[in-house]
C-alpha cells in the first residue's frame, strides 16, 4: 500500500466513524437549471459549529458557521471532483439531538487525496 492510499483509507476511518467523532449528514448535489434532481445521499462527516459575530452600523448580527471534513469518495464523503461550490448542500443539524438545516458550501477550505474541509453556512 502506498503513503497516499494509507491517508486516504485512514481519512476515509475517521471521517466516517459515527461511533467517535463522525455524525451523520445529508448531502444534496447541486441541481443545474433545466436537470432532474440529483438524488440526495446520506454520508457522514466531522462538524465543528460557530457562531460568527457581525457587526454593521452599530447592529450586532450572529452568523452560524460549519467546517465540515469528509472523506474525499464519491460513496461515503463527497469526492472533490463532484464537488460544486455555491450548489452543492449539506443537511447539517444546528447541535446534537437536532433536526437538519440545509446549508450550502460556500468554499473548499483545504482538501487532499484522502478527505476535504468544507466551510459551510
Amino acid at each position: 500500500m502506498t503513503a497516499r492510499d494509507n491517508i486516504a483509507a485512514d481519512a476515509l476511518a475517521v471521517c466516517t466513524d459515527t461511533d467517535g467523532f463522525a455524525e451523520a449528514l445529508t448531502y444534496y448535489p447541486h441541481q443545474g437549471f433545466g436537470e432532474a434532481a440529483p438524488a440526495s445521499r446520506s454520508i457522514s462527516g466531522i462538524v465543528v459549529r460557530r457562531q460568527i459575530n457581525t457587526y454593521e452600523d452599530d447592529v450586532a448580527t450572529q452568523l452560524k458557521e460549519f467546517e465540515v471534513y469528509v472523506a474525499n469518495d464519491a460513496t461515503s464523503g463527497i469526492s472533490s471532483t463532484e464537488l460544486d461550490l455555491g450548489g452543492d448542500r449539506i443537511g447539517i443539524p444546528d447541535r446534537d439531538g437536532k433536526s437538519e438545516v440545509i446549508r450550502t458550501i460556500l468554499e473548499l477550505t483545504d482538501q487532499d487525496h484522502g478527505g476535504l474541509v468544507l466551510l459551510c453556512r
